[in-house]
């Protein structure tokens, strides 16, 4: 899977499952008996967006096939969690998603399972694009 691609598609999983997440969050709310009302500033959306175009940079810098450190894959998915988990609690800061340390943890949690899902599509994902590549060689290979 191209950088760019990989950018958009990460870009748009995140964003996504930011605004999922928080309407859980809403909904788990209402649920427990709490009164609710979702009220964004303007810039609320943008800052979703944002955070999940930042978030899908490190996925380019850390798992680069040609690393020049020739750190393990385990170290590398390691850092790049936790590069990741830099980016969200500073947006989350930054943006006023959270002003403590609960509301953090509900974010972390919510990071936690965005991440998973992302990595578990764009996998998928890219497993689809070899499959589609493959199939598109055997068939030049028997026109040949």
């Amino acid at each position: 899977m191209n950088r760019l691609k990989l950018i958009f598609n990460q870009t748009l999983m995140i964003s996504t499952g930011i605004l999922f997440g928080l309407g859980i969050q809403a909904l788990l709310a209402r649920l427990c008996g709490e009164q609710t009302e979702v009220s964004w500033q303007w810039f609320i959306p943008l800052s979703i967006v944002l955070t999940g175009f930042l978030c899908a940079i490190p996925s380019v810098i850390f798992l680069d096939e040609e690393d020049p450190f020739g750190l393990h894959i385990s170290v590398k998915i390691t850092l790049h969690f936790l590069a990741i988990l830099g980016v969200v609690s500073l947006c989350g800061r930054l943006f006023g998603w959270y002003d403590s340390f609960s509301e953090w943890l509900v974010i972390a949690v919510m990071y936690v399972i965005i991440y998973a899902f992302v990595w578990a599509a764009t996998f998928w994902l890219a497993k689809s694009d070899a499959n589609k590549i493959n199939d598109a060689l055997k068939d030049m290979q028997d026109e040949e």
